[in-house]
């Protein structure tokens, strides 16, 4: 069993000197930002407010062509005060005016405002950059009043570029690879990349599938932390090759551009960067083009000798591009939405992760130091109290294993369903997945298997339960949606026409129920409706609603190559689950916990509408409903089951887009929370939130506003916990979503061994006496398939080959913050530890693989699928 973690996070150590660097600094002058927007609202078309300048191009181009360029300020072009270009000595006049004018240019190229266009040309050409010599200590935080990391925001992207740069100057050798990889730094919106260039090629699977290393770099700050962390990421880039791309109407794909410097020799070692640029096809032109903000469109205006590809070529010839045509190379990152399949799988193994990791470590050293290893936490559990796995060599254990989880399942729904018989409707598109589906449902629950028949509507009586089921097909519900192409005159309308019909028909070719009842409905993927909005999952979910049925899909069984019985088994499970079926394990803490504790899990759910609130109760000693969702129209919790479907049709007095505001549904979202806290102070409460989605919402969850056991709303002063309930604790889980902001992790081994990975609850080794900061790991799931601990892609010999076909899987790190522990009484303090322990232990069950966030937030974001109802997602100015 491993005893610690590696995380792959980097501070600076506070026994060293701090890390200054010397920058010229531009800035965007205030002449610029008054005549170009005036110029570029000339041709806004759009119902939507004009946010400002579409600078991130002219950023991108300028780092395309001036090496010197090191990074580009947020904002800068709507505030003159902020820095604009950072760069490591003064780029050449030429060079950033000639980008500059050409991107210019672009705002409004349309001859109906070309004298516009001129005049201001002529304003803005007297304007000379000026360069300030400054200095920036990229280590220097301020402290907010809980003690967490103040930093200046010009770090956020100022700091991943400066680690990107650096680390591309050196090399980075694999185990079992004959030469080095180096890699080329990319600009993201969030952080910075670095892509390991050329790209490599697996031979397997008929040859020809390219991919690339890839380290992700961004920073952040933790609670209660007194210095910025960058965290550093590893992964696969996976490339499209062949002849042809076919690229769906609607659909667009990114292009990563190696091209040689406008100015300077253009040799390869002059190319630090790729440019980031889209390829789409353009309705109204009848091709495809590089879209609107790509950078090598204005390359191929600014350089008038050179030339560049047009997305056409591209996409025509995707592996000769990729390979490199005349000094230029163009890699289209490889999508599932592509309609194209890849051999390559996702994801890197530990061992390469640490490898990686050891290399980072090494180029930032001595500016940056790792953050310390994290270590089990002394004296508390890791996972509830769970049944016993039972090996698959002793049937009679494994058996008496199933029989126990079958009898917790039916107390379960018992208590769900209070008495009432349920109803179940499988409809299936193959005749002969009915029986596979009702007999896996019937297993689940120990129903005998002489009450499972052929009939199309049967009744099963068992261990006080009564299951009446109907067998149905699909027919023609099944087909996509015909929605009208991309520049058809009030599109947004009829798409959202078109799913109300099939709306109403799902609704009206079922018998309404007022009863509990499911639907197990058999669905071919996502990846069949290629055609945008085409896809009727969401919009059928909302149809068997409206007739008093909660739905669960299943992919279609006949002719699939995965697990089909782990396919069935997980839909049945997850029907259970929308019941509002409970079967947790008891936590096991080292004290007991308070009598009738109840816990409650909120997320926020965005849609088009807006932002919504679900908050999700479970109640373990409940005999009855022990699940269920706070209702706001009826100020009062209701089953689990009722609200999803009641959330179905809410959407309709939700409101429309346009009468709501984002400050609107925060202040909105404050109040309900505030109204949920009232209503739990009767009892002993955990409340459990996930901060990186409600932050926007909730700003007091902001890192920088977090203090120990206080909780704050808008206007509201932060008050001690004990306001809003004597017995109420709050957890809060950060995971890694799309800004990267928990780190990648392993468990490192001694020298020669591959690295692996860990389950458990940790929390930094030099951690003070008052730490709530913790991280919960879990196991790989069950159902995926086994790996070679120390198999590996980016090697040259065979097996690495091989390895690179194979998909790996990191479990989920989760960061929990025990924010307010402390009871009632300020002189008695609850432990950190054994409430991050609790919060932990909710990722596990006996029935379903480890959860991504604890059981009753990852409820919570279940129900955000029944909460918005489908439409058009092409923009109404279009």
């Amino acid at each position: 069993m491993y005893n610690q973690i590696r995380i792959c996070a980097f501070e600076h150590d506070p026994s060293r000197d701090p890390w200054v660097e010397r920058f010229h600094v531009a800035k965007f002058a205030e002449q610029w930002q008054t005549e170009l927007t005036d110029l570029y609202a000339l041709g806004w078309r759009s119902a939507e407010a004009m946010v400002g300048l579409p600078v991130r191009r002219l950023n991108q181009v300028l780092r395309a062509v001036a090496p010197g360029v090191l990074a580009t300020g947020r904002g800068a072009a709507a505030d003159p005060s902020a820095p604009w270009i950072y760069t490591d000595g003064e780029v050449p006049a030429e060079v950033v005016r000639a980008a500059f004018l050409t991107w210019v240019m672009s705002l409004r190229p349309e001859p109906e405002h070309q004298a516009a266009l001129d005049r201001v040309l002529d304003s803005i050409s007297g304007t000379a950059i000026q360069w300030l010599p400054v200095e920036v200590d990229l280590t220097s935080v301020d402290l907010s009043e809980g003690g967490t990391a103040l930093p200046p925001r010009r770090l956020y992207s100022l700091l991943p570029e400066l680690v990107a740069t650096r680390l591309a100057r050196r090399s980075f050798r694999a185990r079992k690879s004959d030469g080095e990889t180096r890699f080329r730094v990319v600009n993201r919106d969030q952080g910075t990349e670095l892509v390991a260039w050329p790209p490599r090629f697996t031979p397997f699977d008929g040859g020809g599938h390219f991919f690339s290393a890839v380290v992700r770099i961004t920073c952040h700050t933790v609670p209660f932390t007194a210095r910025l962390r960058v965290h550093v990421s590893m992964g696969i880039r996976r490339w499209v090759a062949g002849d042809r791309l076919f690229l769906p109407h609607r659909r667009s794909a990114t292009a990563l551009v190696d091209t040689p410097l406008p100015w300077g020799d253009g040799g390869s070692a002059a190319r630090t960067r790729l440019s980031v640029n889209n390829i789409r096809y353009d309705a109204r032109q009848g091709r495809v083009v590089w879209g609107r903000n790509s950078p090598v469109g204005l390359l191929s205006d600014l350089d008038v000798i050179g030339s560049y590809p047009k997305a056409e070529e591209v996409i025509s010839s995707p592996t000769a591009w990729l390979t490199g045509r005349e000094g230029k190379a163009v890699g289209i990152v490889y999508s599932t939405a592509l309609e194209t399949t890849h051999a390559v799988g996702t994801g890197l193994m530990p061992d390469e992760r640490a490898e990686l990791d050891e290399w980072v470590a090494e180029g930032l050293k001595p500016l940056l130091r790792r953050v310390p290893d994290l270590v089990r936490v002394p004296r508390v559990r890791n996972k509830p109290a769970l049944l016993p796995a039972a090996p698959k060599i002793k049937p009679e254990q494994r058996e008496k294993f199933d029989r126990q989880v079958e009898a917790d399942r039916r107390r379960g729904l018992r208590a769900a369903l209070t008495g009432d018989p349920l109803h179940v409707d499988v409809v299936t598109i193959f005749p002969e997945s009915a029986d596979r589906i009702l007999r896996e449902f019937a297993r689940q629950l120990g129903c005998p298997e002489e009450q499972v028949t052929t009939e199309v509507r049967q009744r099963w009586f068992f261990d006080g339960l009564e299951v009446r089921l109907t067998v149905s097909s699909l027919g023609d519900l099944a087909r996509k949606v015909d929605v009208p192409k991309r520049g058809t005159p009030q599109r947004p309308a009829a798409v959202r026409e078109a799913h109300r019909a099939r709306r109403l028909a799902a609704g009206a070719a079922f018998p309404r129920l007022d009863a509990p009842a499911i639907a197990l409905v058999e669905l071919p993927g996502g990846d069949r409706f290629t055609e945008p909005d085409s896809d009727p999952k969401s919009t059928l979910r909302l149809g068997f609603a409206d007739s008093g049925r909660l739905t669960q899909f299943i992919r279609p069984l006949p002719g699939s190559g995965d697990d089909v019985d782990q396919r069935v088994r997980s839909a049945c499970l997850d029907a259970f689950r929308q019941l509002g079926v409970f079967t947790s394990a008891e936590p096991r803490t080292r004290s007991p916990l308070p009598t009738g504790l109840q816990y409650v899990g909120l997320w926020v759910v965005r849609g088009a509408h807006g932002r919504r609130l679900v908050a999700v109760r479970v109640r373990p000693g409940e005999e009855v409903h022990q699940v269920t969702a706070w209702d706001d129209r009826v100020k009062d919790w209701v089953p689990y089951r009722r609200f999803l479907l009641a959330s179905s049709t809410a959407d309709a007095s939700f409101g429309t887009k346009g009468q709501r505001n984002a400050n609107d549904d925060r202040l909105d979202v404050e109040r309900r929370i505030r109204s949920i806290l009232y209503q739990s102070r009767d009892r002993p409460t955990l409340l459990l939130v996930n901060s990186g989605n409600l932050r926007e919402s909730w700003p007091s969850l902001a890192n920088g506003s977090l203090m120990r056991d206080h909780l704050g709303f808008t206007g509201i002063q932060d008050q001690r916990v004990g306001a809003y309930g004597d017995e109420l604790r709050v957890v809060l889980v950060r995971d890694r979503n799309s800004r990267e902001e928990v780190p990648q992790w392993y468990a490192p081994t001694p020298e020669g061994k591959p690295a692996g990975f860990a389950s458990g609850l940790w929390y930094p080794g030099d951690a003070a006496g008052d730490n709530r900061v913790f991280a919960s790991t879990a196991d790989l799931p069950r159902s995926f398939p086994k790996t070679p601990r120390g198999l590996r892609k980016l090697g040259d010999d065979v097996s690495s080959q091989y390895g690179a076909t194979v998909s790996a899987w990191n479990p989920q790190y989760l960061e929990i913050t025990s924010l307010c522990v402390a009871s009632g009484d300020a002189r008695s303090p609850d432990s950190a530890a054994e409430w991050a322990s609790v919060a932990h232990q909710q990722r596990f069950h006996d029935e379903y693989d480890p959860l991504a966030q604890p059981f009753p937030v990852h409820l919570a974001k279940k129900a955000g699928e029944y909460c918005f109802s489908t439409g058009s997602n092409e923009d109404e100015a279009e």
